[in-house]
């Protein structure tokens, strides 16, 4: 296997981790609001889902950060195009953005109610 081979499976592998947690959060934010849950979990899935909100809408202009070292080391697809069709892959982070406006919803009706 290539070096370059080896850079891209192992950039795959971490952006698929952070999707992972970022996932995991989110569904964190539905479980919270469901079970009325207010704990550490919940603070570091907000802060985190703030963080990577941040810095893909604000810094990134809706780019996922990793997309630099995706360029620099010659990976031309898309981490969502990985698994999902190409309509579908372009329509992955706005379906997680929505879902996690849903769920912060969810959440301060929930709490707007104590």
């Amino acid at each position: 296997m290539t070096k370059n081979k080896r850079q891209i499976y192992l950039l795959r592998t971490i952006h698929g981790l952070f999707a992972l947690y970022f996932i995991v959060c989110v569904l964190y934010l539905f479980y919270a609001a469901v079970s009325a849950r207010f704990d550490k979990f919940l603070v570091i899935a907000l802060i985190s889902l703030a963080l990577e909100g941040f810095v893909v809408f604000i810094l990134n202009k809706g780019d996922c950060p990793l997309i630099h070292v995706q360029r620099k080391i010659k990976d031309d697809v898309p981490f969502f195009e990985l698994f999902l069709p190409k309509k579908l892959a372009k329509k992955a982070i706005p379906f997680f953005s929505t879902l996690t406006i849903i769920a912060l919803m969810l959440l301060l009706m929930r709490y707007s109610f104590y």
